[in-house]
């Protein structure tokens, strides 16, 4: 029976089953998603930094999401790297910049942890800077 159970499904898409879940929970708490797997760009060619698993909005808030999927609850500890964080703020700030319709909204970085079959932690605020842009 336990074997019944067990899927193997492989990193990549338990990732993207994990990201598709947490937009799923943004959205049941009024969130509209405004972008998923958002890279950075400039002038229209991609950069090496700045990518984003998801981008939600409400009530003039703007909250750009990290979704990281772990089989141990004590891996979240380690999951969000100096560079990884660098890299969604970097990211975060390259949106603002090519969309300015969202320049009145407040900012959110938040952070979901995924561990399946069906544990999500979001840390709101998770990442903090000063200034944006």
């Amino acid at each position: 029976m336990k074997k019944l159970l067990k899927l193997r499904i492989s990193p990549n898409k338990s990732g993207k089953l994990a990201e598709l879940l947490c937009r799923i929970y943004m959205r049941i708490l009024g969130y509209k998603i405004i972008a998923k797997n958002y890279r950075a760009t400039k002038k229209g060619r991609r950069t090496p930094f700045g990518e984003i698993d998801f981008i939600a909005s409400k009530n003039k808030r703007i909250v750009f999401c990290e979704v990281k999927k772990r089989n141990k609850d004590t891996d979240f500890c380690k999951a969000l790297s100096y560079k990884q964080q660098q890299r969604i703020l970097n990211g975060g700030a390259n949106f603002l910049r090519q969309n300015k319709k969202y320049s009145s909204f407040s900012i959110e970085f938040d952070v979901f942890f995924v561990k399946f079959p069906f544990k999500i932690k979001r840390i709101k605020n998770a990442l903090y800077c000063d200034k944006i842009v």
